[in-house]
């Protein structure tokens, strides 16, 4: 197969190696930083503050740990983990691997956001598995195709931070192009001011280029092999106009264009590859909710080891 040429100038590596290793080492370090077993009490007496019913005999604390070691670990397992580190650490007590299961399946997956007032993001969306025994058997035994889980996330590509995640079932939910909408708005009802937006051909939708020219963003979105003058979106058909005077490579170029990839493509490339693409869960709500962990986990683990 002949090779093709490369566009672009070539890629130079200029990154600080020794501070990318020690990150990674200090994410090792994340899964068993048990600092928050300090608070074991206070965080219980907190939870249970007003509550009805019987209280929790548990700290959130706890059940998020668990959640991250949920990625590699099924709850039996968990258990047997939780009952050892009794034994070795400081932990008061463990718990049962139903109140594992039941407790995680309830984590709040909201994402902490940086405090920079100023981002710049990049949406996409990409499938997972709802199981892992792949197509073979359900093509082969007349059952079909199974639906994919559908993951739209937000990040920004310049710090690679996470921002906004949604998982559906594959056909239900929004658009990618709809979510990204309503990922932007929400961004600047938390006050954010966001300069670029960057998406692919699958973010070409009209209504999402207004919405970026009525917030004074950049758009810096692929358009569509045909498109034309819609007469609609000023920024839009200027971005048609270009690719069809100098081509679609020096408009990307003038754009940055591949600056999306390290928000988004880095993203769902690096949470498959240390969590996997697929999911343990039976019920549709918590396969849904499983597969938010993978990336809810990896945000929690990449944070605590750039701070």
């Amino acid at each position: 197969m002949a090779k093709q040429e490369r566009w672009g100038k070539k890629h130079i590596d200029d990154r600080d190696w020794k501070r990318v290793n020690e990150e990674l080492v200090v994410r090792g370090e994340f899964l068993l930083n048990l600092r928050w077993v300090e608070h074991w009490d206070w965080e219980l007496a907190k939870m249970n503050n007003g509550k009805r019913g019987h209280p929790f005999e548990f700290p959130e604390s706890l059940i998020e740990f668990q959640a991250v070691l949920s990625q590699w670990i099924d709850c039996r397992g968990l258990e047997g983990v939780t009952r050892r580190l009794v034994m070795y650490t400081t932990l008061p007590k463990y718990n049962d691997y139903s109140t594992i299961n039941r407790r995680i399946n309830k984590v709040d997956t909201t994402l902490i956001l940086p405090k920079e007032g100023l981002i710049s993001v990049a949406c996409d969306g990409s499938g997972m598995k709802r199981t892992n025994d792949g197509e073979y058997k359900h093509s082969m035994y007349g059952q079909g195709r199974k639906k994919y889980l559908k993951v739209i996330i937000t990040a920004n590509p310049h710090t690679k931070k996470l921002l906004c995640i949604e998982v559906n079932i594959e056909g239900d939910g929004p658009s990618e192009a709809t979510a990204a909408q309503n990922h932007i708005l929400e961004l600047i009802r938390d006050g954010y001011t966001i300069d670029a937006f960057y998406g692919d051909g699958g973010l070409d939708a009209i209504d999402l280029w207004l919405l970026l020219e009525q917030y004074n963003i950049a758009p810096v979105i692929k358009p569509d092999r045909n498109a034309v003058d819609d007469g609609e979106s000023v920024s839009r058909n200027s971005a048609v106009k270009f690719i069809a005077n100098y081509g679609y490579k020096a408009w990307a170029k003038k754009r940055k264009y591949g600056m999306r990839w390290p928000g988004t493509e880095g993203e769902f490339s690096a949470v498959k590859r240390k969590f996997g693409d697929s999911t343990r869960a039976q019920k549709l709500e918590n396969m849904c909710h499983s597969i938010k962990l993978k990336f809810w986990a990896y945000d929690r683990m990449q944070q605590y080891a750039m701070m």
